[in-house]
């Protein structure tokens, strides 16, 4: 019965991609762009992997596992396999609703040239002011933090206290906090993105100098607490930027871009746990491959296995804002949050637990039974090729390419459905974009 799982998957996986291929014109790595992103680095990892193991029965040792029944490991996979038909079956809808033949479009935007639309003088502007503005950002942030947790590991070697500083900033915070979340996580990272194509296309020395800088501040932001995967994602946006400039990268960069993610978390692991990250690396049953390509998609099974038999909360209406929730009396846990409880009662007492998120299917069912199961795909490949179309239909302008890189780096298939269908993860990077765009966007007619 395994085998049939198998071959069945490496099937389904087959065509998955060639599926994937007509939606958003390649699924080469060497050209990767938002839509491979996702099926190599999210759904991969979030959840074709583990339905494999997880109804093959090589999951078993997993605690959590326990309470599942073979059923539902079962339906999870045949459901995940769906899901990765149906999405880009949803993305090849809307071309055919847009009438854009993605293949040729794509092609065709990897090899316009670099639209830089400031003269010299104004451009130059623009980029020394935008990496100031990153810099007083950053120093709001960490004046606002009592005490920064990358600063306790590397300065004072507390890992503990490093542990405790992670939570209590994230909780704690004494600044306001959309400074911290729109401007740090977002823009701080889209200007280091922005200098970077600047400088790619410039090659002089003043724009070297200013995305060093910009680099660096992006790097504090991104892992000031100590959490390892922003890092590692924020250095695979620029996989997504450089291939974007360059029409493509080659298989020795493909690599380093590869390569320099792995490693940092791998170093992440043995700075905060004291584990050895070559260790990590070389044990397929470690806490790293564990991350990688389970801990994201548990919480789908036990959605299924949970709602709405031994967990009858209602979160259908998880989603809505939460003033306009509580002046309709409506009052909500999500349903990573109500696993979690069920789960790991005693860890959520202490506050050493919060959510069992999973592969975005989970949520759709937990809040919206098989209505959720059969559209959310849908739903899914529709706000991701959103993004890949727009970039096609606009120049190649450096701005555009800095947010596209951002966007694609925060998609999250392994952490709910929501986010997609209420659009959470593109509404203030989009505001955003429009924001600076109007801010710098002045008569550009250069070309690289």
């Amino acid at each position: 019965m395994n085998i049939l799982i198998l071959i069945i998957s490496i099937l389904i996986t087959i065509l998955s991609v060639k599926l994937f291929t007509k939606a958003c014109g390649s699924m080469s790595l060497l050209k990767l762009n938002t839509v491979s992103y996702v099926f190599y680095f999210q759904i991969i990892t979030s959840a074709l992997v583990a339905s494999v193991l997880l109804v093959s029965g090589v999951l078993d040792y997993h605690p959590d596992v326990k309470i599942m029944s073979n059923e539902v490991k079962f339906q999870a996979w045949l459901w995940t396999m769906y899901s990765i038909l149906a999405m880009p079956v949803g993305m090849l809808s809307l071309n055919k609703l847009f009438n854009v033949d993605v293949v040729k479009a794509h092609k065709r935007y990897l090899k316009q040239k670099l639209s830089i639309s400031n003269e010299e003088g104004r451009l130059k502007t623009n980029v020394i002011a935008l990496t100031l503005f990153s810099f007083l950002v950053l120093s709001y942030v960490f004046l606002k933090t009592d005490r920064v947790a990358l600063f306790t590991l590397l300065l004072e070697g507390d890992q503990e206290q490093a542990r405790l500083d992670r939570i209590t900033s994230r909780l704690n915070f004494g600044g306001i906090i959309y400074i911290k979340n729109l401007l740090g996580y977002i823009v701080i990272p889209v200007i280091a993105y922005y200098s970077y194509v600047i400088m790619r296309a410039k090659k002089e020395f003043l724009y070297k100098l200013l995305f060093s800088m910009n680099f660096v501040l992006a790097i504090l932001m991104v892992a000031h607490d100590t959490q390892k995967a922003p890092i590692a994602f924020f250095i695979l946006g620029f996989w997504i930027v450089e291939v974007i400039v360059n029409d493509g990268i080659d298989f020795k960069k493909m690599m380093l871009f590869l390569g320099i993610p792995v490693l940092l978390i791998l170093v992440g692991y043995t700075l905060t746990t004291g584990v050895d990250g070559l260790d990590q690396f070389t044990r397929f049953n470690s806490a790293f491959y564990g991350r990688t390509f389970v801990g994201g998609y548990l919480g789908f099974p036990l959605s299924l296995e949970l709602f709405p038999d031994k967990i009858i909360d209602q979160t259908y209406a998880l989603g809505i804002p939460q003033g306009i929730r509580e002046s309709l009396g409506i009052y909500v846990d999500e349903s990573a949050r109500l696993i979690m409880k069920y789960i790991h009662p005693d860890a959520v007492a202490n506050g050493t637990a919060n959510l069992y998120s999973g592969y975005y299917m989970g949520e759709a069912w937990a809040n919206y039974g098989y209505v959720g199961l059969v559209s959310a795909p849908f739903i899914v490949g529709f706000v991701v090729q959103s993004v890949h179309l727009y970039l096609l239909s606009k120049p190649k302008e450096p701005l555009i390419i800095a947010f596209y890189g951002l966007i694609t780096v925060r998609w999250l298939v392994g952490s709910g459905f929501v986010n997609f269908l209420y659009l959470k993860l593109l509404i203030f990077p989009l505001i955003l974009y429009l924001i600076f765009k109007f801010l710098l966007s002045n008569d550009f007619k250069l070309k690289k």
